[in-house]
């Protein structure tokens, strides 16, 4: 039993559920950023439970430390509580675009609930933290391209705990679960994968040639390229892109104090106007359906909110746009770091999980696990059932037997009884 499982655990992989945070208010702009995929992760011995977001375009896992004053979490990790926590004192600072983290390097075991990875990994725990508003998650699980640092899953696959480093993100719009997958086999991977290699080391980057806007194509000298990152809720596009499907969108939406609001449910008229934006990369062409930009959430009189931004809100702090959520919606991707490349998948919930599953806050699943769990349990039932059913026929029949022996002894003493009084 033990051997078919661990066959069954490596042939399917596993899957982590992967949950969102919503929040959004129509009159703030700002709580865009509000939009977020976590998971649950045990740090320490004992472990300490954090919610991290899975972020493919930072390199680095970290949490705050309960000795971090301005931090605004308030699950924060004690490393006086961890028996296997070592110091190492190095310093590093994250600068995000809007925020930064600073703290000192430290390494401790780190876990991701519900699976079997359990490693000794290095991570920042965060001494200080600027203009960082999130309470959700606690930190964030770096998973970007960066050769020289390695991250959860590199690490597992260093001490053989899994059969490669490759992970695969399926983030899906409500109400269907989103999941990360690791451990996966070759079949999973490569059915009707389409491959492009990451034009940089550093983040998972692709080439982008040109940007078509309903019948107008846009070719691109400047920002000629995209960073795929799970961490952004928005798609940050060059300047001509972002106004080209604006002017495309307000004939049917509306602009309230530099908010755009379009029509969360458009009827046949107004979805004219809500134009798919379709990528051309190295002769692929991507299709990011207009569905995945406007945000189906915290409906304000039948309106909805888009995730599109302009890439020059950062200045000169990017050289290539970013393709957050909108993008990973359309895709099931998949990240080969030993091999610098991504694959594409088209986004059908049947390609990896056989029916969708409604989101349950605070549920982990495994899949392969979970299904081989309840098939041995209700199969290990119906062998006692059946034994039971067959001990129960063998106890009858026995007494059965006997009670047949009983009637046929006293059936016997009394012919020899009457035997005995016709012979007197």
């Amino acid at each position: 039993m033990i051997f078919n499982f661990l066959i069954f655990y490596s042939a399917y992989g596993v899957s982590i559920s992967l949950f969102r945070k919503q929040n959004l208010e129509v009159t703030n702009a700002s709580n865009f950023e509000d939009l977020i995929f976590y998971g649950f992760v045990e740090i320490g011995t004992p472990p300490q439970l954090f919610a991290l977001q899975y972020d493919t375009g930072s390199d680095i896992m970290w949490v705050p430390s309960v000795k971090c004053e301005n931090c605004k979490q308030t699950i924060k990790f004690s490393p006086n509580d961890s028996e296997t926590l070592i110091q190492t004192k190095r310093p590093l600072t994250i600068q995000y675009p809007s925020s930064s983290v600073s703290g000192w390097i430290v390494e401790d075991y780190v876990g991701l609930l519900g699976s079997n990875i359990h490693s000794f990994i290095p991570f920042l725990l965060v001494q200080n933290q600027q203009h960082f508003e999130y309470d959700i998650i606690q930190g964030v699980m770096g998973l970007d391209n960066q050769i020289s640092v390695q991250n959860i899953f590199d690490i597992a696959y260093q001490q053989g705990l899994i059969n490669n480093s490759i992970f695969v993100l399926q983030l899906n719009q409500e109400p269907y679960q989103s999941r990360i997958y690791y451990n996966v086999t070759q079949q999973k991977i490569y059915n009707g994968t389409f491959w492009i290699n990451s034009i940089s080391n550093h983040y998972w980057e692709i080439t982008v040639n040109s940007v078509q806007i309903r019948d107008e194509v846009i070719n691109l000298n400047k920002y000629n390229c995209a960073v795929l990152d799970s961490g952004s809720s928005c798609l940050y596009l060059t300047d001509e892109v972002y106004n080209t499907i604006l002017n495309s969108l307000l004939i049917v939406c509306k602009k309230t104090l530099m908010i755009i609001e379009c029509p969360c449910h458009p009827n046949e008229y107004e979805e004219q106007f809500l134009p798919d934006i379709i990528i051309n990369s190295n002769g692929k062409k991507f299709t990011i359906s207009y569905k995945s930009y406007i945000l189906q959430v915290s409906e304000y009189n039948d309106y909805c909110q888009i995730s599109l931004r302009s890439i020059k809100r950062f200045g000169d702090l990017f050289d290539c746009m970013i393709f957050g959520d909108p993008f990973l919606f359309n895709y099931i991707t998949i990240y080969d770091k030993q091999n610098n490349r991504i694959g594409f998948q088209n986004s059908s919930l049947e390609i990896w999980d056989i029916t969708p599953q409604i989101i349950d806050e605070y549920k982990i699943q495994i899949t392969g696990l979970t299904w081989f769990s309840i098939t041995a349990y209700f199969l290990i039932l119906g062998v006692l059932f059946y034994y039971n059913i067959e001990i129960l026929k063998a106890e009858d029949q026995e007494s059965s037997n006997q009670d047949k022996q009983r009637v046929d002894n006293q059936q016997t003493f009394v012919q020899k009884q009457q035997q005995i009084q016709q012979q007197f």
